[in-house]
């Protein structure tokens, strides 16, 4: 095993990461050195729970709005993929040929992107599948209140209630939380159980047999229980 040589676990941790980064963690620490660095171990194990699931719900957010999106467009007889969007519906100025809201078409944009890049054919479920989160947040925004969400409702269909805000503020919680992780931010000082119940929550508002599935493959009970914060 490698060893820490003249330093100990913490001075490696700051050499490396920095005074400012672990700063967080020495004062949740009241200054004691190894517990700030048990404190970012445990921060990043926590993350790769969260981010594991977190990824789970993502794909089956997307695959449920999706179909939903597709039922819309060809329901209303239109050919193709709605990722076209020959209506509007997504903001597009159809009149003078701009986007009133342009992120949308950003992200869809940026996801044919990078399709092309990878070399693979731009067909409708290559695109979905680089599409990032934060598309499926906007098509359940207050925005589309009217226009959308009386369709994409049907994509949870065991949500207690049709209420646009059950979904998108969870989504929105998540969605914030993934961005966290992403940039390897600290997550511990969140509400992380109250985090992980929202995230069981917007499963099951999908389908129960999901929450099911996710809570049995999941890892992140377990890492919560593990706070070197806890109490004995």
């Amino acid at each position: 095993m490698c060893g820490m040589g003249k330093q100990g676990s913490y001075e490696v941790a700051e050499h490396h990461f920095s005074s400012a980064r672990l700063h967080h963690y020495l004062v949740a620490a009241s200054g004691d050195h190894d517990l700030a660095h048990a404190l970012y171990v445990w921060n990043s194990q926590l993350a790769a729970a969260f981010f594991a699931d977190l990824g789970h719900l993502e794909v089956a957010v997307r695959n449920a709005l999706d179909e939903r999106m597709t039922i819309r467009h060809q329901s209303a007889g239109h050919p193709g993929s709605w990722l076209d969007d020959p209506t509007g519906a997504l903001g597009r100025d159809l009149i003078n040929a701009r986007p009133r809201h342009r992120q949308p078409y950003r992200d869809i944009d940026r996801a044919r992107r990078r399709v092309h890049d990878n070399g693979k054919p731009l067909d409708h479920g290559q695109i979905i599948s680089e599409t990032s989160l934060g598309l499926w947040h906007q098509l359940v925004s207050k925005r589309f209140a009217s226009s959308l969400w009386p369709d994409l409702a049907g994509a949870f269909p065991h949500a207690p209630s049709r209420n646009r805000a059950l979904v998108a503020d969870r989504l929105e919680a998540l969605r914030d939380l993934r961005n966290r992780i992403g940039h390897h931010h600290r997550i511990w000082n969140l509400p992380c159980e109250g985090l992980r119940v929202q995230l069981q929550e917007l499963a099951g508002y999908i389908d129960p047999d999901l929450a099911t599935w996710i809570e049995a493959s999941s890892s992140l009970s377990s890492a919560l229980a593990r706070s070197p914060l806890a109490v004995p």
